[in-house]
């Protein structure tokens, strides 16, 4: 007759080892679930305070605004004629660069080897001064080149319209890499602005 031994602790012991394993993944699972969800709750809370912060300062610029709209509403405004005319008078007397420039540009020598740029522009009072350089040839044309580009420009009607007088300020001749160049700068003054009369 054979005689069997059962070792019913050990397998008490090894269900008993595999429960509380179970028992302590269950419990990280669910840290790590309350962990996220608080995480989410805590970003949430976050955007919400952001979005309230938002609404209140656009109800603060709602309200200025409000403010403002209703203390014009309650100004009385009245335009007169002198106001129209001083409107009209400003409206006549601006500059429009563009054809101003364009003529400036297109009029300068640009056929080698008379080739002349410009370097620096401002406009001060009536008084547009305008500065630049060029290389000079060997036939000395330079004051020639620039003549005829101040002639150019006094006859250019989208430059004169504004620009009563064009006058060469100065052409002084320096070297540059062993190569000579001249270096010029003119004026051209602003017709004069008539002022509006009658005004406040």
């Amino acid at each position: 007759m054979i005689k069997y031994k059962l070792n019913l602790v050990k397998t008490v012991r090894v269900a008993e080892k595999r429960a509380r394993q179970q028992k302590s993944n269950m419990l990280l699972v669910a840290l790590v679930c309350f962990g996220a969800l608080g995480l989410a709750a805590f970003n949430t809370h976050l955007k919400i305070q952001g979005m309230q912060r938002s609404i209140a300062a656009e109800n603060r610029r709602l309200r200025a605004v409000e403010a403002e709209y209703k203390k014009y509403q309650e100004m009385h405004v009245s335009i007169d004629k002198t106001d129209i005319e001083l409107l009209n008078q400003l409206q006549m007397n601006r500059i429009y660069w563009t054809k101003k420039l364009e003529a400036m540009a297109s009029h300068l020598p640009y056929e080698q080897p008379i080739s002349y740029w410009i370097t620096r522009f401002g406009f001060r009072g009536n008084n547009f001064n305008v500065r630049g350089y060029g290389y000079i040839t060997h036939n000395q044309e330079q004051l020639l080149a620039l003549d005829n580009y101040l002639n150019d420009l006094r006859n250019d009607p989208s430059f004169s319209s504004v620009f009563t007088t064009t006058s060469l300020n100065s052409a002084v001749r320096s070297d540059e890499d062993n190569r000579e160049r001249i270096s010029f700068d003119y004026t051209a003054t602003r017709r004069p602005v008539a002022r509006a009369r009658g005004g406040r």
